[in-house]
């Protein structure tokens, strides 16, 4: 087993939504895709990020004196954050103890995850779960994540890997010895919408999906339904035509919007993208759900 490390935002146990079972989810840092409905924009960035929670604060400012890089300040009885001088060092919050400051962002080796996810072995045998990877996109970090599912599979653990496969071939190969099932977005069928909403084309995308195609191990394919950008009968149609050509595709599922990651934009001094009262009417969501299943899935 290797022992290179690798830098997540967390690793969540107890997790029944992302594969299968019971399993542990661990949180990669860093993505490739800048996605304007994103609800976990605390996974953009490669290195650490200072998170602010204002309604936590309780004025002490005890954070502003243990700032080495002079970085925060009292701005009309508000914390303010200069994030052009914060690199993320972590001596605030530790004087924060109304857990207002949160560094997100932690190093871990691949023997520090397997001793967390060792913890729920007998939960993944009783529910037939195991250990998720997600992001982020955690393909940036492949030799850790190699590393990683590989014990897991040493370990006989199922393995699942959430990727937006917005990454070259090599890489998505490396892992596909450990890998028991992928679980990937394809979030607009059309090239130019796609790089106009996600930052980045979807012709990789694509071509990395009919390689994986040629293998026998199962592929979820997932489309999150964002209003005024997707939420269509000629979207999802179109999307649907790509994937019956896929034998290896286990499932289809059309995921609802929701705007519960959005109070983090403000957190991380991160500007939303998407308007603030956005939202997907659920009679339009189900009539969608039919055009789903009139094509088969």
């Amino acid at each position: 087993m290797g022992e290179g490390k690798g830098r997540i935002t967390t690793i969540q146990r107890m997790s029944i939504h992302d594969g299968p079972g019971i399993r542990t989810t661990i949180f990669m840092k860093g993505c490739n895709m800048r996605c304007k409905w994103c609800h976990n924009p605390e996974t953009w960035a490669v290195g650490n990020q200072l998170e602010f929670v204002k309604d936590n604060c309780i004025k002490c400012w005890q954070c502003i004196d243990a700032c080495p890089k002079d970085a925060l300040g009292n701005e009309n009885n508000v914390l303010n954050i200069d994030r052009d001088k914060c690199d993320g060092c972590g001596a605030c919050q530790k004087e924060c103890y109304s857990n207002a400051l949160v560094i997100v962002g932690e190093e871990i080796s691949v023997s520090d995850a397997m001793e967390k996810i060792l913890q729920d072995k007998i939960y993944y045998k009783v529910s037939d779960g195991g250990v998720t990877i997600s992001g982020g996109e955690p393909l940036l970090q492949s030799a850790f994540v190699k590393d990683l599912l590989q014990a897991c599979r040493n370990e006989d653990i199922h393995t699942c890997m959430e990727s937006n496969f917005a990454v070259n071939w090599k890489s998505i190969e490396e892992v596909l010895p450990f890998v028991d099932l992928w679980r990937v977005d394809l979030k607009l069928a059309d090239d130019q919408e796609h790089k106009e909403w996600t930052g980045i084309p979807n012709k990789n995308i694509l071509q990395n999906l009919d390689r994986l195609s040629k293998y026998n191990i199962p592929v979820v394919i997932s489309t999150p339904v964002i209003p005024g950008v997707n939420d269509n009968e000629k979207e999802i149609k179109k999307i649907c035509g790509y994937i019956k050509k896929w034998k290896n595709v286990e499932a289809f599922n059309l995921l609802p919007f929701h705007s519960l990651g959005f109070s983090k934009f403000e957190s991380l001094g991160m500007k939303n993208p998407m308007p603030q009262d956005i939202s997907l009417d659920n009679d339009h969501f189900k009539k969608l759900k039919l055009i789903q299943a009139d094509c088969g899935f």
